[in-house]
């Protein structure tokens, strides 16, 4: 009866992802489009070192000595920092688009993907701030069996170090929990203090936020092994990590979809709230 909670916003996440076809459509998209953005990236990173690793066997053959080229590297860092604010901003605006598509199906309001993308487009730095927020919270709570662990293993003091060790893996699952939980939170408060919302629900019901990291973990790696038979044979063939990309998107696009359903009904049973197209799921 703990586990209740999980086991139906883990089931349910299915329902209601296959329900919304085109927010999963949006989120592949996303996907795709960022694995193109990446592999021009990794491309021109490619080209780069081809030019300076020339650039450094002239110097050696004129002067004795190699060297790298300042602009090369301060160029490359800013494609590297523009690619992840790019994809940043892109997965914020998506994120919000159809976590908030869930909250609507789940009410059994129609929505159109372009007018929620538009809405979402003025909340996309308060997205981000309370993702980063988010994750400085997981990484203090993370912090405490990480010291017990050091701790131990500094004095070397078995039992502590162990336990350090079962605390962290036993964290994991619900640190995953309360990052599905913080942008429904916002979604429905519209406040940057949503994490803390997220946070409270995610310790208050803790066996079952423990308990639905742990399935989304054996899902994730359910994928990983319906994905393994499809990559294998471009992994072994030195595929372009494009195509690779493009294998894998329809699976991340389904876990993440999972994961922002699967948010969305935890926080609605976790603060008690029913809506039409939930009841009828029951």
């Amino acid at each position: 009866m703990v586990y209740m909670g999980a086991l139906d916003a883990f089931s349910k996440a299915f329902s209601l992802v296959a329900e919304n076809k085109r927010a999963y459509l949006l989120v592949l998209v996303a996907l795709l489009l960022l694995s193109v953005l990446s592999f021009s990236q990794f491309t021109h990173s490619n080209e780069a070192i081809v030019r300076e690793k020339a650039y450094s066997n002239v110097l050696f053959e004129e002067y004795g000595t190699t060297s790298t080229s300042p602009d090369a590297l301060i160029h490359e860092l800013e494609a590297s920092l523009l690619e992840l604010f790019i994809t940043v901003i892109v997965l914020s605006l998506v994120e919000y688009s159809v976590v908030k598509a869930y909250f609507l199906s789940l009410e059994d309001e129609d929505y159109s993907l372009l007018e929620l993308l538009t809405e979402a487009v003025p909340r996309i730095p308060a997205v981000i701030l309370v993702n980063i927020l988010a994750y400085i919270t997981a990484l203090l709570v993370a912090a405490i069996p990480l010291v017990l662990l050091l701790v131990g293993a500094a004095t070397l003091n078995l039992p502590i170090a162990f336990f350090g060790l079962l605390l962290f893996f036993a964290i994991l699952p619900i640190i995953l929990t309360f990052f599905v939980l913080v942008v429904p939170a916002y979604v429905e408060s519209e406040g940057i203090g949503a994490f803390v919302e997220a946070f409270g629900l995610t310790f208050k019901n803790l066996l079952s936020s423990f308990g639905y990291g742990v399935l989304s973990f054996i899902l994730a790696f359910g994928l990983a092994l319906l994905m393994a038979p499809l990559l294998i044979p471009f992994m072994f063939s030195n595929a372009n990590p494009l195509v690779i990309a493009v294998v894998e998107a329809p699976f991340k696009a389904l876990f993440v979809c999972f994961l922002w359903a699967g948010g969305v009904l935890l926080y609605r049973d976790f603060k008690g709230i029913k809506g039409r197209k939930e009841e009828f799921l029951y």
